[in-house]
């Protein structure tokens, strides 16, 4: 099923397509990349889409059930090769996307839903903070592929352990800090550490970007808005889960 539907209020392209695996690979111990197929047809959907960009997966159901949908990004559109990149955190059967990206196999079909956009991740600045746990990689990768490169970024990122680091690559000046936490549903250390950051003095204008469990985003929503008194166009805070609690459907 293709569709590629305008909606009149917003004048935004919706995309939902099904896509076919082309491969698989685990990127660490804990993350696993499907690239998928792009066929002629899905090439000018995707024209407009920026890597990076947040899409809907519908997880297929067991048979005549209703797919899960759940909210990913896409990692990486490279429409040269006609591949579409999704990475997915690896935790066994605890979640309907972990475990079918485990089960996944050439071949296999996921429908995957998408808006056009080609505005970038996040807006210019001189020195950028980003911090995320394990579900923030994709996205935190992405912006960190895209930064220019006369800009400096600070990024935090929390895995299970060591053997779930990733290179980064950036033709910015980005200098990274590792979270090791094998436990990320019992608590997190992120908000401590991103606290305790000393922005650089002299940069005319800062971004912070965050995305991580929900509890760690309400402490650090709290810091920068009411204790620093942040400038709201110079941050955004996003929960990607929440801990004991799955996404709606």
């Amino acid at each position: 099923m293709e569709k590629s539907i305008i909606t009149q209020a917003e004048k935004t392209k919706k995309i939902r397509s099904a896509f076919i695996v082309k491969n698989k690979q685990y990127l660490t111990p804990h993350l696993i990349r499907v690239v998928f197929e792009i066929n002629e047809h899905q090439i000018e959907l995707l024209a407009n889409v920026r890597s990076g960009s947040n899409n809907k997966i519908f997880v297929p159901a067991e048979e005549g059930g209703v797919p899960l949908i759940r909210t990913y990004t896409n990692r990486k559109i490279d429409l040269e090769n006609r591949e579409l990149s999704i990475d997915f955190v690896a935790h066994g059967d605890n979640g309907p996307a972990s475990a079918w990206a485990s089960q996944a196999k050439s071949g296999d079909s996921l429908e995957i839903g998408m808006k056009e956009s080609t505005r970038p991740l996040i807006p210019d600045a001189d020195f950028y903070l980003l911090a995320g746990d394990a579900t923030a990689l994709p996205i935190i990768c992405a912006i960190a592929e895209q930064f220019p490169p006369y800009v400096t970024a600070k990024i935090i990122l929390e895995v299970t352990d060591k053997d779930d680091e990733l290179i980064l690559c950036s033709a910015a000046n980005i200098s990274i800090e590792w979270l090791h936490n094998p436990h990320p549903e019992e608590g997190s250390r992120l908000a401590e550490v991103v606290k305790s950051v000393q922005f650089p003095s002299g940069v005319l204008k800062e971004y912070v970007y965050i995305a991580a469990e929900y509890a760690t985003v309400q402490e650090l929503r709290t810091h920068f808005k009411t204790t620093l008194q942040w400038d709201p166009h110079g941050l955004y805070i996003c929960s990607y889960w929440k801990a004991g609690q799955a996404e709606t459907p």
